[in-house]
């Protein structure tokens, strides 16, 4: 016998319609509610303390040549201490 936990907490979420539809058709074809379907995915990323799978994070062309830049170190602004860095960024 499993232990069951207490669900006492909500939590809203605001979708796109078409996002909404095609992944509750998803949770139905497998058998299991959207609220299921969510505490499952929640509970891995408690449990992993991750996103339990992989997300893949592809560079445009400028940060690209921003971190070569910046490896060369070109462009590069020097601050001296915090104060530098907030006149310099006018804030």
């Amino acid at each position: 016998m499993g232990i069951t936990m207490a669900r006492n907490a909500t939590y809203q979420l605001r979708l796109d319609e078409t996002l909404k539809q095609e992944s509750f058709s998803v949770f139905h074809d497998l058998g299991m509610t959207p609220a299921e379907g969510m505490r499952i995915f929640l509970t891995m990323v408690a449990k992993t303390k991750s996103i339990p799978f992989s997300i893949e994070h592809k560079p445009n062309s400028e940060t690209i040549k921003t971190i070569e830049e910046a490896k060369r170190g070109e462009n590069l602004v020097v601050c001296k201490d915090m104060d530098d860095l907030f006149n310099k960024l006018s804030i």
